[in-house]
């Protein structure tokens, strides 16, 4: 019998999410405000700002020249790729069934990758918002009161799960 609720590997290699619809109505307001941050085209992911460090660090932290030719090198190419996990999250989140306030979606594994690539995102994104800076602020857990903080941890949770659903591919090392 299979998990009523989470993320799991399908023997055909498919990955299924099985959320409330309460939690998919969640994950869908995430496009809309994630997008923008990561696009640049909202103010909190203009170039310099601490949310755009975090999301696209520094190649080479030590060495500014290296690593203005690695970005001009790969220009656009790691924010469209993102971008584009992103748009591949938001439209999976518009399928899928739903059946008794539960929501279930087999996506591929390339799916899969990019859902994990957009709550990574998303949940990098809202740490900064809420002033996440280090091991001890996570170690206090969500704020219940605080919506975003609840989200933060949801996504950690989430994340969680599709990695360990993705791993379960990987073959056993010889």
């Amino acid at each position: 019998m299979g998990r009523l609720h989470g993320v799991r590997r399908l023997e055909d290699g498919r990955i299924r999410v099985r959320l409330s619809t309460r939690e998919q109505d969640a994950l869908r307001m995430l496009p809309g405000q994630i997008l923008p941050i990561l696009l640049g085209d909202h103010e909190l992911g203009a170039p310099g700002s601490p949310i755009r460090e975090r999301l696209f660090p520094s190649a080479y932290a030590n060495d500014p020249l290296a690593d203005m030719e690695f970005r001009e090198m790969v220009g656009d190419g790691i924010v469209n790729t993102r971008a584009d996990a992103f748009r591949t999250f938001a439209r999976t989140l518009d399928q899928g069934a739903a059946r008794r306030f539960v929501w279930t979606i087999d996506l591929t594994p390339e799916e899969a990758s990019a859902w994990l690539s957009a709550v990574n995102d998303a949940r990098l994104t809202l740490a900064m918002i809420v002033g996440i800076k280090s091991e001890d602020d996570w170690e206090r857990g969500p704020d219940p009161r605080d919506p975003r903080r609840v989200m933060l941890y949801y996504l950690g949770w989430l994340e969680d799960e599709f990695v360990t659903a993705l791993m379960g591919g990987l073959k056993e090392p010889l």
